[in-house]
């Protein structure tokens, strides 16, 4: 046996035993004590569904979508005042690669989807097209929505979720 496969072997074993540890911490708190995820971060992306979906009739409110920023999942977490925060940080980085791989990848689409809606809808606006700044927010909600479900899923450690070329069609439609 050579260095290398004592040395990943043994990392291997270190990392199963701190996931462990970490699954023990999380029974009883917001962290799923499988998943090592916590939905509040969710909380972050229904802020800017729920501002959206004021924009058609209060365009306004498109100020106040601009200035939203997205952050990561531990820059959340590090501004958060909840009572597990720092477990949630620390745990993050032992979430097993098929959940938080999953999480990470719709987090990004999230993100995405909301930067193109908020262009289209920003165009929309200037242009003076309502009906198109509507149909813009209606989608954009609803694949949002889809996708924070999807991630809650995750959370809670099911990973079956929309494929990229799903998601692609949806801003396709935006």
């Amino acid at each position: 046996m050579g260095h290398s496969e004592t040395s990943s072997g043994t990392c291997e074993r270190d990392w199963q035993a701190r996931y462990g540890e970490f699954c023990t911490r999380a029974k009883g708190t917001n962290v799923n004590h499988r998943t090592l995820l916590a939905t509040d971060y969710l909380n972050h992306v229904n802020e800017i569904i729920m501002l959206m979906e004021l924009v058609p009739d209060a365009p306004e409110c498109l100020e106040d979508c601009r200035a939203w920023q997205p952050i990561s999942y531990v820059e959340h977490f590090q501004a958060s005042s909840i009572a597990d925060r720092d477990l949630t940080i620390e745990a993050y980085a032992f979430s097993p690669p098929e959940f938080r791989d999953t999480f990470d990848r719709l987090t990004s689409e999230m993100h995405r989807v909301i930067a193109g809606a908020l262009a289209r809808v920003e165009a929309a606006i200037a242009q003076g097209d309502e009906a198109r700044a509507q149909r813009v927010v209606t989608l954009a909600v609803r694949a949002l929505k889809t996708m924070v479900d999807q991630a809650s899923s995750t959370i809670h450690g099911d990973v079956q979720v929309m494929d990229q070329a799903a998601i692609d069609r949806l801003m396709d439609m935006l």
